[in-house]
């Protein structure tokens, strides 16, 4: 493993931890505490330590303080003892999440999972030019990182948006179609929502007609709640939400299973190529 391999896994695996922050949007009956505190350590000892996140933060220039303001942000909104959003309680034995905190968390996380993706294309470009890209170690994780990541970003921003589009709609109907402040509040949510899925598919480098498959008719969907498109004939809402969750939750779910033995191998090699870097810069006896 060359120095651009070690540098581009690095930021695979730190991407991956910022990927994985996304379980704060999901609803579940318990959340793993000790889970929690290796994804700060990790997000945290990259900026701190001598890393090759924090060389290249530290070489960027404004670029790289924009960047660590972003991250320590994160680690501030989801990661620091004074998060509203994720707290350990109970003598570090339970971890709660505040759900109507959700779209901050995406908030926080989809522009630093983005940054660190330019990260990446920067350092493999380079070291094509240099001809030290070692494709077979790389390209598989990279391109299915990528697959797994934007299922699982628009599967989560779905169901945000349709538990804000039903809030929406009860608001409006409770008061008998008027405009409320509730409603209103609402309607920003779903505002903030709206632009995370753009966000998303702008930054996406993802062109396959199988991400397509899900986003067109994601899009589409978000253009009928707008007002911009017509609702199919014979069809409602509700139908439609349920179609394009569908989608989303089986694509999802195929590119993780593509995913996830490329990963834990690609984790696994890293792991032994670091131990074998710090065995050979021990000193010797």
């Amino acid at each position: 493993m060359n120095n651009y391999t070690t540098a581009i896994s690095s930021f695979i695996r730190y991407n991956v931890v910022i990927l994985n922050t996304l379980e704060y949007t999901m609803r579940k009956d318990k959340y793993e505490v000790r889970a929690y505190e290796a994804r700060k350590e990790i997000i945290k000892n990259e900026i701190t330590q001598n890393t090759p996140l924090k060389n290249c933060l530290d070489n960027s220039g404004e670029a790289g303080e924009k960047l660590l303001a972003k991250i320590n942000e994160l680690i501030d909104g989801i990661y620091s003892p004074e998060s509203t959003i994720v707290r350990v309680a109970g003598d570090n034995a339970e971890l709660r999440v505040d759900h109507a905190q959700h779209l901050a968390v995406f908030e926080l996380v989809l522009p630093v999972y983005e940054e660190i993706r330019h990260i990446i294309v920067a350092h493999v470009n380079a070291a094509k030019k240099e001809n030290a890209y070692e494709a077979d170690k790389l390209d598989d994780v990279i391109a299915k990182t990528e697959n797994f990541y934007r299922g699982l970003v628009n599967m989560l921003l779905l169901d945000e948006f349709d538990h804000l589009f039903a809030e929406y709609n009860k608001a409006r109907q409770e008061a008998k179609g008027a405009t409320t402040p509730q409603s209103n509040f609402i309607q920003n949510d779903i505002g903030r929502c709206v632009n995370q899925f753009n966000f998303e598919r702008q930054n996406s480098p993802v062109t396959s007609t199988d991400y397509y498959e899900l986003i067109d008719p994601l899009f589409a969907l978000i253009e009928m709640t707008s007002g911009r498109r017509d609702v199919p004939q014979g069809k409602n809402f509700g139908v439609i939400f349920t179609d394009v969750k569908k989608i989303a939750r089986e694509k999802t779910q195929k590119w993780e299973l593509a995913w996830k033995p490329v990963y834990d191998k690609f984790l696994a090699d890293f792991n032994e190529a670091i131990r074998e870097m710090q065995a050979n810069q021990a000193p010797q006896a």
